[in-house]
């Protein structure tokens, strides 16, 4: 009986309070598919809060030039960016404006651009030009019906 009234009583906990936030992905879009994937992993690793939390302040930190909270949370690509040999430490010159060319890239597009910092920003080609112009010969439906059934012969 003792071992019950052990389990029962728990430590409480601190309330913090909360705000409740709510947002839609549309289901036939390819792009809000993927992120409803990977919030769905989130959640089932219990991440999906601390996942979104994240990716907001890392959006918006890179969005005001603040490249510190992306060296915070991946320390990794940290000389990836400054150069690695840098004795300020700081970012390289060429590092950052590759890097800020992508991130203006994308905020123009209004979608996200996956391409390499190495690569130069690439104009799409301009798509072909058709012209209609009039048939020289004037073709009748017996003609065309000749045509088609001539495939079966």
């Amino acid at each position: 009986m003792a071992n019950r009234k052990q389990s029962k009583t728990k430590k409480q906990r601190k309330q913090i309070k909360r705000q409740t936030r709510h947002f839609q992905l549309r289901v036939e879009h390819p792009k809000d598919a993927h992120v409803k994937e990977i919030l769905d992993y989130a959640k089932s690793q219990r991440r999906e809060v601390t996942m979104i939390r994240e990716a907001v302040t890392l959006y918006w930190a890179l969005e005001n030039n603040n490249l510190e909270v992306l060296f915070e949370m991946f320390p990794q690509h940290r000389d990836k960016l400054t150069g690695g040999g840098n004795s300020g430490g700081g970012v390289s010159a060429d590092a950052l404006e590759s890097f800020m060319q992508i991130l203006r890239a994308q905020g123009n597009t209004g979608g996200y651009v996956m391409q390499s910092a190495n690569l130069p920003l690439m104009k799409a080609a301009a798509p072909p030009k058709a012209i209609a112009q009039q048939a020289a010969v004037t073709v009748t439906a017996d003609d065309i019906a000749d045509n088609f059934l001539s495939m079966f012969d």
